[in-house]
């Protein structure tokens, strides 16, 4: 099985709105049989630029194929917590999510005190926290600096049984993102958006990245993701080509290690 553990939908209101058709086609021709959709809420950035997706939207879109997709909400911060675990409570307990998504590059950083709460019923309901890191988001108004992974490395310790995804391998901070989880079994790192970064700056990201990730966290920590639809094909077909990986690890990183997380 192959689960792509990141991935978007714009508000449906977007001129880049796609449906779930053409998610499918894609998913189909790469070989991907579940994808996750992850909620967003960039707390008054995304208000102010109309790209906050609402969790009923996120909902809308897993509804049209339940079997193939799976929902993630998105917290800030910003939000009251009362606001805040009601609606984590109410993506798992009413409409099926699978965990939580934070976006740390609109405006605080992942050791926030006012998210402990978040993390505190993340834990209690047993479901992952996916935390951008690296890169930040093409949007106005976000910050690189929220978006070191050390600032992951609280978390980590203070939640010592929460599962957390670190998003984009942390790049351009790998080693960083390495150092932060090295010993933290729960903690997970995904390599989404790297072939974009790769066409970018002109550079080899992707197997190099991967190379250092399987290395220093082992196979069963590492987990494919996209970022994107149209980078489903190039980055499966990058673990696939990876001649330093067995045919095991690339099962595991494409699909069994999200498995074992999404408890599916």
């Amino acid at each position: 099985m192959i689960i792509d553990v990141h991935n978007h939908i714009s508000v449906k209101s977007s001129p880049f709105y796609l449906p779930a058709e053409e998610y499918l086609k894609i998913m189909d021709s790469a070989g991907v049989d579940k994808t996750i959709i992850l909620g967003k809420d960039y707390g008054k950035i995304g208000e102010d630029a109309g790209t906050n997706l609402p969790d009923e939207e996120v909902a809308e879109f897993v509804k049209a194929h339940p079997d193939r997709f799976i929902g993630f909400t998105g917290i800030h911060p910003d939000r009251d917590e009362k606001s805040n675990l009601e609606r984590v409570e109410r993506a798992v307990n009413d409409l099926g999510f699978c965990g939580i998504k934070l976006n740390p590059h609109a405006g605080f950083y992942p050791n926030d005190e006012r998210l402990y709460p978040v993390y505190e019923k993340a834990d209690k309901l047993g479901i992952p926290v996916m935390i951008h890191s690296g890169v930040k988001a093409p949007q106005e108004g976000t910050r690189l600096k929220f978006c070191r992974p050390v600032f992951i490395d609280d978390v980590t310790v203070d939640f010592p049984n929460l599962t957390i995804i670190i998003s984009h391998a942390g790049y351009p901070w790998v080693e960083e993102a390495i150092a932060s989880c090295l010993y933290a079994g729960n903690v997970y790192i995904d390599i989404s958006t790297l072939n974009q970064l790769e066409e970018t700056m002109g550079v080899d990201i992707v197997l190099p990245t991967l190379k250092k990730l399987t290395a220093g966290l082992g196979t069963h920590r590492v987990l494919f993701g996209s970022d994107g639809i149209f980078n489903v094909e190039a980055l499966v077909s990058a673990v696939k080509d990876a001649d330093f990986l067995d045919e095991r690890a690339k099962k595991s990183i494409l699909g069994g290690n999200a498995e074992k997380i999404l408890k599916l």
